[in-house]
């Protein structure tokens, strides 16, 4: 929605003309839409009220995001308005909606602004957002980062902790790294070079498949030393996907739940003695 840089200005200019709804008029649409579903007071509505999306999203486009992106969520904030408004208490819906407006363009921001979450409480939105302006009139200009002293003040205004305030600033200030830019001007190696490769090399792989064929064929010669009911219960209970409870068991068995549960553990406890004596190895084989 909203790609096109064309339709994008087009848009900003219809929301300068759209008319302005009266409030019973207003009040209308909002119970139409909301009672119908009638699409045509759905879209008087919104063409009314894009001038709030336009307006926040010029407000917020110096994070560096698309502005058609903004007006879209702006959009969004609307509808989302319009799900909750209550028109029984007599407010209109442009004070309502700029909450909702507001709230949805900054959580667009915040989750795309950069690939690491930026800010999820309360108190992390109101940093990301007023600290820029804050450091601007109590920082020094020629001064990248703050001082303690104006740490503090910024905790204090914001009524955050100040080491939530340095960890923003070293965030806002940082911003990302690309994992294929060079490590630095003379080095043909990019920062993905330099990140381990955590996954099992071929030979891992092959003998951790080959323990795991093994210790299959163990369990399985050590299930026959088990007798049929305790056959049963052991691959019901331990080898499907979804366990079997006790009680089921029971009823399939003919017996109680708690007679099922003393077979299970004796049979487990003969399973692990067999699998050792087959496989002649300790117990922390089979860890």
């Amino acid at each position: 929605m909203f790609k096109n840089t064309n339709f994008t200005s087009n848009l900003i200019e219809f929301s300068k003309k759209a008319s302005i709804l009266q409030k019973d008029d207003e009040f209308y649409l909002i119970n139409d839409w909301r009672d119908n579903k009638n699409p045509k007071s759905l879209q008087k509505i919104l063409d009314a009220y894009l001038r709030l999306a336009v307006s926040y999203a010029r407000k917020y486009s110096s994070y560096g995001l698309p502005i058609d992106d903004l007006i879209h969520e702006g959009v969004l904030g609307i509808m989302h308005a319009l799900e909750k408004f209550d028109t029984s208490k007599d407010f209109r819906l442009s004070t309502y909606a700029s909450w909702w407006i507001r709230a949805s363009i900054q959580d667009y921001i915040l989750k795309n602004w950069s690939v690491v979450r930026t800010g999820s409480t309360a108190s992390q939105k109101a940093l990301f957002f007023n600290l820029k302006k804050i450091k601007n009139q109590i920082n020094e200009v020629s001064r990248e980062f703050m001082g303690q002293n104006e740490i503090d003040q910024v905790s204090n205004m914001l009524n955050v902790k100040s080491i939530e305030v340095q960890n923003m600033e070293s965030r806002l200030t940082g911003g990302d790294l690309h994992l294929n830019q060079k490590v630095d001007n003379d080095s043909e190696n990019d920062l993905m070079s330099l990140l381990a490769d955590e996954r099992q090399n071929p030979e891992e792989v092959f003998e951790d498949f080959n323990d795991q064929k093994v210790k299959k064929n163990f369990i399985n010669e050590a299930l026959n030393t088990l007798n049929d009911r305790e056959k049963t219960i052991i691959r019901l209970r331990k080898f499907k996907e979804k366990s079997i409870t006790l009680d089921e068991l029971g009823q399939m068995l003919k017996i109680s739940k708690e007679r099922v549960r003393q077979i299970e553990t004796k049979a487990l406890e003969k399973l692990r003695k067999s699998i050792l004596e087959i496989s002649q190895q300790d117990k922390e084989f089979f860890i």
